[in-house]
């Protein structure tokens, strides 16, 4: 053959390849066409062998390599095995006899895999094992660079059994695919395994180090190992979801955990198997291309499980064996940096996947080891936060550290007395890396991330950045009481009377210098930790609202303990200092608020530019947690102790709330302008005045009422913490009886002259705007601080007094978006509460109040909600999503709210004003999509949609037809449960209600779209459970859409046609479509057994 075809496809290769200047547009185009002729080329394989031979242009090497590929599974019915077969060693040899590019390389390798892949299913695996057999001969006797394409061409052979998103397209249904892997498994899984650890075996006893080219063997079957180890096997049941199952090993953060069959056990359970990782580990491990394969190695061994080792001894055997060579190198090694993260997950990964009972049998090397490493990577991980970006110390520490919430948390594990020392080892280690000398070592390793003044540390909550080692440092801690109360209170004591000291210095003008200023610094910086340690361990950090008990490990202690009640409660007041016979856990909280209280005298002696913010902040953190457990106990959750100083109806608990209000709004008068600090001195508020806690005196405390006159005579603070602490104060109204209520709701009152005045006022500015949305969001707080509804309404009063002027706002301000969202935003947070009002005239009144906003809206808006241009952005929809949500909450909320008919009118006129929006182009904007089918489900659960005329009713399911073909899981899922609330009440109506007609057209589309896949896989659950409610409505529904699925096959696909019958059959087989639970159950398994089939066999890869 003439070389002119390859010669043109040079000289167009050289046309693309060319710099944009030197070639026009048409040469470009002519050079394409070229190429994708080339493409198309039938039979190419001899001209693409000449390429091969004779080219030396990298792109025409590459389409003729690509084009073999295509071609192959193009064609491969009308190719003869001869022909296949010698297609296969020409490649093979072509790649043993030349040094490719690795772009050629990789490209020939996956098509001799196909070849491989596509044969076994005649042959059997006949082939395949042939050819593993020369591979192995290459890997054991020709050159390194033979066997390292050897091994290449196993690694292809497997990435393509896999079914991986690496995998080729190469035209087979998915069912094939899962019989062919599960066959590869049973027949060739273990081989190249045991094949491979053999050869790894005599390269380690060889003596030679993995240098060059024995490196890059040596890391290429670790590969191969590693791949092995990795593998998703096949379940002996197919999986139900088939589609979407082989991509989880690449987007999962870790691999699936080991489970072998039964035929593995000869191999897995082999005690010199599990040495010779180990030892492979020692050879490679200074080498870093190799370490981390071979750490994934060992971190899949140690998550064996399954029938491999399903009988107790066998596990025990087995870690055992595991333990013991883990030790042992462990004895021997100063593990590296990300050497220590695989050591962390080994940790993890044994304590997951065996018992406690077993991991408590380990010799004490294994406690031992794991704390000395924890240890190592807390000064790691404290050194790592200001040196770079780099977290593997902070990785491998919180592995360690969840290993070690294991361990404590089990009560079947290890014994106190075995965990007390480790416990007390680590939590000192913490304390020390995070105080500055003498008692730490804060500071001396250079910069390590602790030792700038944390006045400046504002971007991120320093409490929820180290909240989740915290956590389990404080549950370490718990594990020995005694010795960290001391520790903690020694601490406590030593800074406190150094705080009490520096700050009458400052008050006094004594302390002028700069050494001065660095040591009140430290001081502060070593109190944070203090206190965020002290935190931890005495209570359980959680959100508001949650109910919370003492530790019981602190419950005991202080029983066990048996301190002097009166001894005790004097220590805590500060009547005395002497510690004899008081209880531990109240000398630490006496010095807690003590630090409070120097604080609260600092700050209100105007040293609040020196006091530290991030301090106070931590101050506030820890008393609120600290008062959501401790205060109002009740016996058996507390000692003797406790209950007398913070039991129901105690003084102690009238003291603590005083004096933490006092504190509290001495942090927002004075560091208002510091928003961590104000923040939390507001969640200490709002958890005192929280109703577990109604019994407290924060509603009658002098100290709390004195803010709510500061914030009526006009605080210094920023709108979203006045929005807060009218929040608070709602929530202490709800609970408060007489004149104390009284004084709470003046707030409120104040509030609502505030708005009258800005709303009369003449002039419209942007401050007058600013005030107003900013009083809106007051007015927000406040009615999301109404808790409850009681049978006297001044709050609903007040509210409403707020709610009936948004109409008129909007009028007035509908070109100004930051007065409009605030005012639906009040409208929404409202529904809930004003819909409950006891008073029917607040409920009629609130939803006229609904009626009017909608109609002003759609007098200015329109345009903008008639339809929604392309180059829309989700930005200027915002006051679109807040009227969607006032629509949600008033459907929601106004169930049995008395005034059914106003509030069903409300509903549906609010839908007929959205419901143009909801087109396809809805669709390409993500938040306003899901807030608007988000709406149609919540208008469905309040059985509005039902109730609307028939026109609307079909513009509903005409918007569900539209959210069925998204690709947000969310919309779909939504769309889908709108369907199923509706078919549940269509149902009593009839199928051939007009209703019911319009709603069961949906039936085709969903089911075709769940067949084609085109709905997304999270949707499927939802999908299934629309089919069965529509099937309800109509019981013909299924068999007819069956029947109309399989004529359309019997045209292009009759040889499936009887799998597809049998596949509906499976799918009705024992289910009543009568929307009883057992048969909606019933069905949804058939479905996912359907789905298993239909993909199967239809669906091409």
């Amino acid at each position: 053959m003439d070389n002119s075809a390859i010669q043109t496809l040079e000289a167009a290769a050289q046309v693309l390849m060319a710099p944009p200047n030197l070639v026009s547009s048409e040469q470009r185009h002519q050079a394409e066409s070229v190429f994708l002729e080339f493409r198309s080329t039938k039979n190419p394989y001899q001209l693409c062998r000449e390429i091969l031979e004779k080219s030396n242009t990298d792109c025409v090497l590459f389409e003729g390599a690509s084009l073999i590929k295509t071609a192959l599974i193009r064609e491969w019915n009308l190719l003869s095995a001869d022909d296949i077969s010698s297609l296969r060693e020409y490649l093979l040899l072509y790649l043993l006899r030349r040094e490719v590019p690795p772009y050629l390389k990789e490209k020939l390798l996956q098509t001799i895999a196909v070849i491989v892949k596509r044969g076994s299913i005649n042959d059997g695996g006949r082939d395949r094992k042939a050819l593993l057999e020369e591979l192995e001969k290459i890997i054991l006797s020709s050159p390194i660079s033979q066997q390292k394409l050897a091994c290449s061409l196993i690694l292809s052979i497997m990435q393509e059994y896999a079914i991986t998103v690496k995998s080729a397209d190469v035209g087979l249904i998915w069912e094939i695919h899962f019989k062919l892997k599960k066959t590869f498994e049973g027949q060739d899984l273990k081989r190249i395994f045991r094949f491979t650890v053999g050869v790894l075996e005599q390269i380690v006893r060889s003596g030679h180090q993995p240098e060059g080219e024995q490196a890059s063997l040596t890391k290429q079957l670790l590969t191969i190992v590693e791949t092995v180890l990795c593998w998703n096997h096949v379940s002996p049941l197919l999986s139900k979801r088939l589609i979407g199952a082989f991509e989880a090993i690449y987007e999962s953060d870790t691999a699936p955990a080991l489970r072998l069959s039964l035929n593995w056990r000869d191999t897995i359970m082999q005690p010199e198997l599990i040495a010779l990782f180990f030892e492979i580990h020692m050879y490679v491990r200074n080498n870093p291309d190799l370490l981390n394969s071979s750490l994934t190695c060992l971190v899949q061994l140690a998550s064996l499980s399954g029938v491999v080792v399903s009988a107790s001894n066998l596990k025990q055997q087995y870690l055992e064996n595991y333990v013991n060579s883990f030790v042992r190198i462990l004895g021997f090694i100063q593990p590296s940096e990300r050497e220590m993260l695989g050591i962390s997950q080994i940790y993890r990964r044994l304590v997951q996947f065996f018992t406690a009972t077993m991991i408590a049998s380990t010799p004490p090397a294994f406690l031992q080891y794991l704390t000395t490493y924890t240890c190592h990577c807390i000064r790691g991980s404290v050194i790592e936060e200001g040196v770079n970006d780099d977290t593997v110390w902070r990785e491998s520490l919180n592995k360690f550290l969840h290993t070690w919430s294991s361990l404590v948390h089990d009560a079947d594990g290890f014994p106190n007395a075995t965990l007390m020392s480790p416990c007390i080892e680590i939590f000192n280690t913490y304390l020390q890396c995070r105080l500055a000398p003498p008692d730490g070592t804060r500071g001396t390793e250079g910069s390590d991330g602790c030792n700038d003044d944390i006045k400046d540390d504002m971007e991120e909550d320093e409490r929820q950045l180290h909240s989740n080692i915290l956590l389990t440092i404080g549950a370490i801690a718990r594990k020995a009481p005694a010795h960290c109360c001391h520790v903690l209170h020694t601490l406590l004591t030593d800074r406190s009377k150094r705080l009490e000291s520096q700050l009458q210095l400052m008050h006094m003008g004594k302390m002028q210098n700069m050494n001065g200023g660095e040591q009140l610094v430290t001081l502060f910086e070593d109190l944070h930790w203090i206190l965020m340690i002290t935190g931890h361990f005495l209570a359980l950090d959680c959100t508001e609202g949650e109910t919370v008990i003492i530790p019981s490990e602190l419950v005991e202690y202080s029983v066990a303990q048996n301190a002097n009640v009166d001894a005790s409660l004097r220590y805590l007041v500060g009547e005395t200092t002497t510690t004899e016979n008081v209880d531990d856990i109240l000398k630490l909280v006496g010095e807690i608020l003590r630090i409070s209280s120097y604080e609260c005298a600092a700050l209100e002696a105007g040293l609040a530019s020196v006091f530290s913010p991030e301090l106070s902040a931590t101050l506030s953190w820890l008393l609120k947690i600290w008062a959501n457990a401790y205060l109002v106990l009740q016996p058996p959750q507390c000692s003797e102790v406790l209950e007398a100083a913070f039991g129901r109806g105690s003084r102690g608990v009238s003291w603590v709330v005083s004096l933490a209000a006092r504190r509290a709004a001495a942090t927002l008068r004075h560091l208002a302008a510091q928003p961590p600090a104000a923040r939390h001195a507001l969640a200490l508020l709002a958890t005192l005045a929280h109703p577990q806690h109604r019994e407290n005196p924060l509603a009658s405390c002098s100290e709390f009422l004195a803010l709510v006159v500061w914030e009526m005579h006009g605080s210094n603070l920023p709108g979203d913490l006045r929005r807060e602490l009218h929040r608070v104060f709602a929530i202490a109204a709800t609970y408060a009886e007489g004149d104390e209520r009284n004084r709470l709701l003046s707030s409120t009152v104040t509030l609502q002259h505030k708005l009258m005045n800005i709303i009369n006022m003449e002039s419209d500015t942007e401050p007058v705007r600013n005030m107003l949305a900013d009083t809106l969001d007051c007015f927000i707080g406040v009615t999301e601080g109404v808790l409850e509804v009681g049978s006297i309404d001044e709050q609903f009063t007040l509210l409403m007094g707020a709610l009936d002027k948004i109409p008129g706002i909007i009028f007035r301000y509908h070109n100004y978006p930051g007065v409009v969202l605030p005012a639906l935003n009040l409208l929404a947070k409202s529904a809930k509460r004003m819909l409950h009002s006891v008073q029917l005239q607040n409920v009629t009144k609130f939803l006229e109040v609904c009626n009017a906003t909608f109609e002003v809206y759609m007098r200015w808006n329109s345009g903008k909600i008639s339809s929604i241009p392309q180059d829309a952005e989700e930005e200027a929809y915002e006051d679109i999503c807040a009227l969607m949500e006032v629509i949600s909450s008033v459907s929601r909320c106004g169930a049995g709210c008395g005034a059914e008919a106003a509030w069903g009118a409300a509903c549906a006129r609010g839908l007929r004003l959205l419901l143009p929006l909801v087109t396809p182009p809805l669709l390409a904007l993500p938040t306003l999509a899901a807030r608007a089918y988000r709406m149609l489900r919540d208008l469905d659960q309040a059985d509005q949609i039902i109730n609307l005329p028939i026109e609307d009713f079909n513009m509903v399911i005409t918007a569900l037809r539209v959210g069925l073909t998204a690709v947000s899981c969310d919309v779909s899922t939504l769309c889908c449960d709108t369907i199923v609330g509706i078919a549940n009440t269509v149902r009593s109506l009839g199928d051939d209600n007009a209703y019911a007609i319009s709603l069961l057209s949906l039936a085709e589309l969903l089911l075709m779209l769940i067949i084609k896949m085109e709905i997304p896989p999270d949707s499927i659950p939802a999908a299934g459970a629309a089919i069965y409610a529509l099937t309800c409505v109509k019981p013909a529904l299924l068999e007819g859409l069956a029947r109309q699925l399989i004529e359309a096959y019997a045209v292009n696909d009759p040889a499936n046609v009887p799998r597809l019958e049998e596949s509906f059959r499976v799918l009705t087989n024992g289910v009543l479509f009568d929307g009883l639970r057992t048969h909606k159950l019933r069905f949804q398994d058939n479905f996912d057994k359907f789905l298993a089939s239909v993909h199967g066999f239809l669906i091409v890869k």
